[in-house]
């Protein structure tokens, strides 16, 4: 098996476990609800994606973000999709509202989220019975 087979089969189970973790808390329906672009609208997310080095693999099965859904969002003008510079991790951020739960740090703010998701406490994500179970900044 080839290095890279390896690193493949490594990054979907993590990301099913993190999908495992977060499904206590994200709608049922969240894949369904995933945005849908025409293909017209496709070619152009795809140029934007390149153009603008957005960090996102389109063809990902296991997408930790709607980056499509961001994008539909900066193209309509809705101030969510905003994306912005994460002090704590010193790299380019987007916002919490386009999270799925394959993202390690899907929280309440997620437009996939249910009532009792975890949330942002400083740059701790807590689940509700108190456990931090992600932060952004290593202590």
């Amino acid at each position: 098996m080839a290095e890279f087979d390896i690193l493949e089969l490594i990054r979907q189970q993590k990301a099913k476990e993190i999908l495992e973790r977060n499904m206590a808390y994200a709608n049922p329906q969240w894949q369904q609800q995933l945005a849908q672009l025409t293909p017209e609208q496709e070619t152009a997310f795809l140029a934007w994606v390149q153009s603008n080095k957005v960090p996102f693999d389109p063809t990902d099965p296991t997408p930790d973000y709607d980056m499509r859904g961001f994008y539909q969002g900066l193209m309509s003008g809705d101030p969510r999709a905003q994306s912005g510079f994460n002090p704590a991790t010193q790299s380019l951020h987007y916002p919490d509202y386009y999270k799925t739960p394959y993202h390690e740090s899907f929280s309440a703010e997620s437009q996939y989220a249910t009532e009792g998701a975890p949330t942002w406490q400083d740059d701790k994500l807590v689940s509700p019975s108190g456990e931090v179970i992600f932060q952004d900044k290593p202590e």
